[in-house]
C-alpha cells in the first residue's frame, strides 16, 4: 500500500487487500455513483415521455375518464419521481467512500464507516419517500381526470419494506463496524 493512498484516506495502517477484492471494490463503488447519478435522471425522463395508455393503466381509469397527461401532470410526475430517489441517489454517492475505504484495505476508516450508515440512512429515506410518493404520483396523475374520478392513494408495498429492512440492517451494520473500530483503537492503546 502506498503512502500517499494512506494519507489520502487517514493515518491508520491498512491492511492487505487481494488485488481481486481491490478490483471488485473498486468497480462497486464505481457502480455506486453511477446508479446515484442515473436513477433520478432515469426517473425523470420516464415520467417526461412516458406513453398515456401506461399512465391510465396505472391509475386504473379509462381514456373517457382520463383524456390526455399533460405536460405539466408530467413535470409534476417527474420533479416527485425526482424527489423519492434522491435521497437513495445521495446514499449511493455517500457508499462509495465506504467501498473506497475497503479497497485501500480500511475497513473501519471512520470514514468509511460514515459512507456506509449515509447509505443506510438515504436508503431509509429512499423507503419512506416512496410511501409519499406513489400518493402524490396518484394525485398529480388523475389530476385532469373526469369529476369524481380523482384519486387519493397510499400504497405500502414489498418493494418498499425491503428497502426499509435492507437499510436497517446496513445501519446495524454500520454500528458495528463503529463499535468495533472503537475497542481496536482503545486496545492498540495498551500495546
Amino acid at each position: 500500500m502506498s503512502n500517499t493512498m494512506e494519507t489520502a484516506l487517514g493515518s491508520d495502517p491498512a491492511i492487505y487487500v487481494a488485488p481481486r477484492m481491490a478490483l471488485l471494490f473498486n468497480g462497486l463503488s464505481v457502480a455506486a455513483v453511477t446508479l446515484a447519478t442515473l436513477l433520478p435522471i432515469g426517473a425523470s425522463l420516464f415520467w417526461l415521455f412516458v406513453d398515456p395508455d401506461q399512465v391510465r393503466t396505472m391509475v386504473g381509469l379509462a381514456p373517457e375518464l382520463l383524456p390526455d397527461i399533460t405536460m405539466g401532470q408530467r413535470i409534476a410526475a417527474a420533479i416527485v419521481a425526482i424527489a423519492t430517489t434522491l435521497p437513495l441517489a445521495w446514499g449511493l454517492a455517500r457508499l462509495r467512500i465506504c467501498l473506497k475505504s475497503f479497497a485501500a484495505g480500511r475497513p473501519f476508516a471512520s470514514e468509511g464507516i460514515a459512507g456506509l450508515r449515509d447509505f443506510a440512512t438515504g436508503g431509509m429515506l429512499a423507503a419512506l419517500a416512496q410511501l409519499a410518493g406513489h400518493t402524490l404520483t396518484a394525485l398529480v396523475l388523475s389530476w385532469t381526470a373526469a369529476e369524481g374520478h380523482r384519486q387519493l392513494a397510499i400504497a405500502i408495498d414489498s418493494q418498499m419494506l425491503l428497502l426499509a429492512m435492507f437499510a436497517g440492517t446496513i445501519a446495524a451494520l454500520g454500528w458495528a463496524m463503529e463499535k468495533a473500530a472503537t475497542i481496536a483503537e482503545e486496545n492498540s492503546q495498551f500495546v
